[in-house]
């Protein structure tokens, strides 16, 4: 099954697609002059690029977030419109997951980074595909002090570690920039193994995920 993915939450967006979970292509673009006037033209480049028709894709997944609440909700709001007039299921994965896929063969605990606004970011903890904390938000100073104290820890991925390299580089190893953009064809990937396991979001109740501004707690 072909499977499309679409990735708006930060400041680059990706739309990408895999192919019987091969990733088939992915593409990058900037979101600052707003998703909506990028994400369409670039499903046409990819489609064009690949040799997919748009009748040949079987399954939408969408990233949830968390992340900028414009973008997530236009690239949901494009997903569900293709899913409608294609007649085809649609997925939701949160965005944390797709960076810690990239690396899950890694030991050890991974430190999933997000950037928020100004000096916040997002985080989670996962080991290998498993989070084991909640999305939390935090400033970075809080963050650096909760990495200080944590044992058994890999790496910091994602575009808030991207962000902060400097900030966090002395504490813990951070990511190559390459790993750390987002990755629609990830998206795609973590669709169709949910999909696989006979799981389908509902189009008009699928929404993004929010994650209130608290300070980060200890784990």
């Amino acid at each position: 099954m072909t499977v499309l993915g679409i990735e708006t939450s930060h400041e680059h967006g990706s739309i990408g697609l895999c192919c019987d979970e091969r990733l088939v292509g992915d593409i990058l673009f900037s979101t600052e002059l707003g998703p909506g006037e990028r994400l369409l033209p670039a499903l046409e480049s990819l489609l064009a690029l690949t040799d997919i028709e748009r009748d040949q894709i079987g399954l939408i997944a969408v990233a949830l977030g968390p992340g900028s609440f414009t973008s997530l909700r236009i690239g949901m709001a494009v997903g569900k419109g293709l899913a409608q007039a294609l007649g085809i299921p649609i997925v939701g994965v949160p965005s944390m997951a797709a960076y810690a896929e990239k690396v899950s063969f890694l030991s050890g605990k991974i430190c999933v980074v997000l950037p928020d606004r100004r000096d916040l970011v997002y985080y989670a903890l996962y080991e290998g595909t498993t989070q084991i904390t909640p999305e939390t938000s935090s400033t970075i100073g809080a963050l650096q002090e909760q990495l200080k104290r944590m044992a058994d820890l890999a790496l910091c991925i994602g575009p808030g570690a991207e962000r902060h390299r400097l900030a966090l580089e002395p504490i813990v190893t951070v990511a190559p920039a390459a790993l750390n953009r987002p990755s629609g064809a990830v998206i795609a990937q973590l669709g169709a193994l949910k999909h696989r396991h006979l799981h389908q979001d509902e189009l008009w109740t699928l929404e993004p995920l929010y994650v209130h501004h608290l300070l980060a707690k200890a784990w």
